[in-house]
């Protein structure tokens, strides 16, 4: 065999190698896995929950350090405002309006402010997300609450918080040593309303030189829902289709828990929270969000700018005598904007992990919110109530006795709920603004019943034919 042919031979076997060694490393290559895509940044609006730390805030942070970083999801969070502010941005996007923000990717919603959006297809139904047994796991009627509209899921609870009565308890132990009024009477409305009377009544004889200088004792964070939840208590409905049954008999009685003694000073007609009065010392109870126990101050400052530590307590909330125990069923859920498979995949995967038993005991642990899951649920009293102390202890007793003697009554999904809460709570305090302001004026002249009778003439007639 010639050098040449040896040489060529022994090359064509070389270049076989070669071959092989290429064909090996590009097998090789293609068998590992991709490079990672860049990771899916998601955008989230909420309401603030808690008071000196965010919890949704915090919980962002823990699914980006932990999942999130795992599957490739990044959660910024691009907007924390009060529900009233939210609704209003989101409206704005809802009617196309030349200033409308950018939509996030996820929004904690109202269902007042989430039936707009759907009209508009502008949100995802989350039906399609869950199977059957992932859903068997939540409370059933924080999931019925949140199917809108068609009747899809559109509003996913990640925690629900249900209304009871605040009550300043180093204020209310003064007022009932000397008074003997006792602490029943704030389980009902009416008693309350006694309650009210006989304050307003020993406040103002405290200063005897300055006449009708009484304090308010009550206030109704959000009168709409009162209204809800003692139609409910009373067997009857507040509405009427996309109207307000306002001539029913059972609306009179709602009228006299809010205007009479809100005329009569009372009761506040103010437009805020009742936490914000609170702080002054010149207000002793209102109806709130149980989330509200968050944001109790420790101290009142007066008028003369003396302060005090003061004690607040959450009881359950009141009923009518009579009625049956029903309370609102409050709290925004998780909306999601409409986007890409890939964006709405990973949303879920958020929530999901949001709403698992442990990780949504660790979020709601602290706002005044109540966890989800049954099994988070039954976990969330023995493990709250073990230590707890002050309004946190009453918090874990009253919601101990609603859960179990209560009915919780979601807040009617129809599209012009926004538009009535609006108009019917602007229209009731302004005309109890404009009696209680004529029956001051009246007052020295001629006597608190004829200075009733003069200043509210006609004012019950003139809000139920506005409606």
């Amino acid at each position: 065999m010639s050098f040449v042919s040896s040489f060529r031979r022994k090359g064509v076997f070389l270049l076989f190698l070669v071959f092989l060694a290429l064909a090996g490393g590009l097998l090789f290559f293609c068998a590992r896995p991709p490079k990672p895509a860049e990771p899916i940044v998601l955008t989230i609006w909420h309401n603030p929950t808690g008071h000196r730390e965010d919890a949704l805030s915090l919980a962002v942070d823990r699914f980006n350090r932990s999942i999130g970083r795992e599957r490739g999801v990044v959660i910024i969070v691009t907007a924390i405002a009060k529900s009233e502010i939210m609704h209003e941005k989101l409206m704005s996007i809802a009617q196309g309006d030349p200033g409308a923000p950018q939509p996030p990717d996820i929004v904690i919603a109202y269902p007042k402010s989430a039936m707009p959006l759907i009209a508009k297809g502008a949100l995802a139904a989350l039906d399609d997300y869950f199977s059957p047994d992932e859903l068997s796991a939540y409370i059933p009627e924080f999931i019925e609450s949140g199917r809108l509209g068609d009747g899809h899921l559109y509003v996913f609870p990640i925690g629900r918080s249900t209304e009871g009565l605040l009550v300043n308890r180093t204020l209310w132990d003064r007022f009932s040593r000397e008074t003997g009024t006792p602490v029943t009477e704030l389980a009902t409305f009416e008693g309350i309303v006694r309650a009210a009377e006989r304050y307003h009544e020993w406040t103002d004889a405290k200063t005897p030189d300055i006449e009708g200088d009484g304090d308010v004792f009550f206030m109704v964070d959000n009168p709409f829902n009162l209204a809800q939840a003692v139609f409910a208590q009373l067997d009857d409905d507040l509405f009427d289709g996309d109207r307000l049954n306002v001539h029913s008999p059972v609306y009179e009685r709602v009228w006299k828990l809010f205007f009479e003694p809100t005329v009569r000073g009372c009761e506040s007609v103010y437009k805020g929270y009742g936490t914000d009065l609170a702080k002054t010392g010149r207000m002793l109870c209102w109806t709130s969000s149980t989330a509200g126990i968050t944001f109790m101050p420790k101290n009142v400052v007066y008028d003369d700018n003396t302060s005090e530590p003061v004690e607040f307590e959450l009881l359950p909330f009141p009923i009518m005598e009579g009625g049956r125990k029903v309370a609102i069923q409050r709290a925004g859920g998780f909306c999601l904007f409409r986007s890409t498979p890939d964006r709405q995949q990973a949303a879920v995967d958020f929530l999901k992990w949001l709403t698992r038993p442990e990780e949504n005991l660790r979020y709601v642990e602290g706002t005044g919110y109540l966890p989800v899951t049954r099994n988070a649920l039954e976990t969330a009293q023995a493990r709250w109530g073990k230590d707890a102390t002050g309004i946190w202890k009453s918090y874990v007793e009253a919601i101990g006795v609603m859960n179990r003697e209560y009915r919780f009554l979601p807040q009617r999904s129809i599209a012009n709920y926004g538009e009535l809460e609006i108009l019917y709570e602007g229209r009731m305090r302004r005309l109890a603004e404009k009696a209680r302001e004529r029956y001051r004026e009246l007052l020295p002249a001629v006597g608190a019943e004829r200075a009733w009778r003069e200043a509210t003439e006609g004012a019950y007639a003139k809000f139920v034919e506005s409606k």
